[in-house]
């Protein structure tokens, strides 16, 4: 018997977007059930009884994909569903949270291949338990994240468990490798960017006395010529950055924000986060803070940050630290802003007697201040963390949301990402 078919012109704005999540759920059961049975096709054996080399070869040619959809398919079901070994011994599931919030509908395909990339690129030394907290991590975020999100927490991740890297050799150190295609012309100055006759003129004098080569006691100068103006032009910007006045960016001058604890700067081994953000090696930023202005944050036992300020009606520079040690960037779930394109939120209005308070505050882009004020988004404060409340056409049952992005620094003891009872929330 066919399924009637109504016609989506027919429908009302809310049963328009039911049936919208109603048929997008059912696309992702669908793959689930898809990789379930590719998994059960390759256990039995049938792509060598019908002559071919692999289940990818058989999947490829049932259903005239690319080579690589139909290799990503195998992955996935290989990596979702359990498995025996020749001797019958069974497998478990190396995703078998991802499985689950696969069948649920949570997440797609997409946001699959995603978590699966992220697990591969982990450590060769991670443990189990970490590579379970790392799938627990970028399932729950994938639940409100767009797949590339998921694709750079799982790199922050990769960083956090392998914090030394890949160590620079000393050349590197020494003479870092950059560049800059400039030239002057009869109309200015031109290379990568253009500039008028003006800016252009001032940009060759700077440039002049720091150009020439220079020699030293191990020999000539090796650089050439494009070596010699990048190695010059980046002098030029620390110059600008130690400018009293330079130009301020969301309230703050040209600062770095260094979280690192005393040990890791005092040795030079370990990483930090600079800006909150961006993950460096304290190495790195030892040397960064000898030519920039580094603002130190001093922490308690727990982690909570000390002498915020007191309360105005304008965020004071010492809250907006306070805040970007707390968020990382902008906290509206599955935004991966960082924290000096963000803006302090008051969660309660001042207009309405809310206090420039911490738990009060959050941080959110542009982008989302719009949103949260001109939409049915709620933010409530749990535990001194933003939660988001969801608008019942993004999800009818409004299960709480948090960015899950800027809370991969907290490894290995990440914060519990289990939601709140919403009914808690409307109490």
């Amino acid at each position: 018997m066919c399924e009637s078919v109504t016609s989506p012109m027919s429908l009302g704005d809310k049963e328009l977007l039911a049936a919208l999540r109603e048929k997008e759920q059912r696309r992702r059961n669908s793959y689930a059930e898809e990789l379930a049975l590719i998994a059960q096709v390759e256990a039995r054996g049938l792509p060598t009884t019908h002559g071919y080399s692999g289940i990818g070869a058989l999947v490829r040619e049932m259903f005239n994909l690319n080579p690589i959809d139909a290799r990503r398919m195998v992955a996935h079901a290989r990596a979702l569903l359990p498995s025996v070994t020749t001797s019958g011994a069974p497998v478990a599931a190396e995703l078998a949270m991802t499985a689950d919030t696969l069948r649920n509908g949570a997440i797609g395909p997409e946001h699959v291949e995603a978590i699966h990339k992220a697990i591969l690129q982990l450590p060769l030394d991670a443990t189990d338990e970490d590579r379970a907290m790392a799938e627990k991590i970028l399932c729950e975020a994938a639940i409100v994240s767009e797949p590339r999100i998921i694709a750079r927490l799982g790199r922050e991740i990769r960083d956090r468990l392998d914090p030394d890297g890949v160590e620079p050799n000393e050349e590197e150190l020494v003479r870092p490798k950059r560049w800059l295609d400039f030239h002057e012309t009869v109309n200015g100055v031109t290379g990568t960017f253009g500039l008028d006759k003006e800016a252009g003129a001032l940009l060759a004098n700077l440039l002049s006395p720091l150009t020439a080569p220079r020699s030293s006691d191990d020999g000539p100068d090796l650089r050439s010529r494009d070596e010699r103006y990048g190695d010059a032009f980046a002098e030029i910007l620390a110059l600008a950055a130690r400018c009293p006045d330079t130009p301020t960016e969301a309230g703050e001058p040209v600062t770095l924000l260094v979280s690192a604890t005393l040990d890791q700067l005092t040795t030079g081994i370990g990483q930090g986060l600079v800006d909150g953000h961006l993950a460096m090696s304290a190495g790195q930023i030892r040397r960064m803070a000898c030519d920039a202005k580094a603002a130190p944050m001093v922490f308690g036992t727990a982690s909570e940050v000390l002498d915020v300020g007191r309360t105005t009606r304008t965020v004071p520079r010492s809250l907006r630290r306070a805040l970007i040690h707390r968020d990382r960037g902008c906290s509206f779930p599955g935004c991966d802003r960082k924290a000096k394109w963000s803006q302090a939120h008051h969660i309660v209005h001042w207009s309405n007697g809310g206090p420039t308070t911490l738990d009060n505050l959050t941080l959110v882009c542009a982008y989302h201040h719009r949103v949260v004020h001109h939409s049915d988004w709620e933010i409530r404060m749990i535990n001194g963390i933003p939660w988001y409340i969801p608008p019942p056409h993004i999800d009818p049952e409004r299960r709480p949301r948090r960015n899950t992005l800027h809370t991969v620094h907290t490894w290995p003891n990440p914060w519990d990402a289990t939601p709140p009872d919403p009914m808690a929330l409307a109490s």
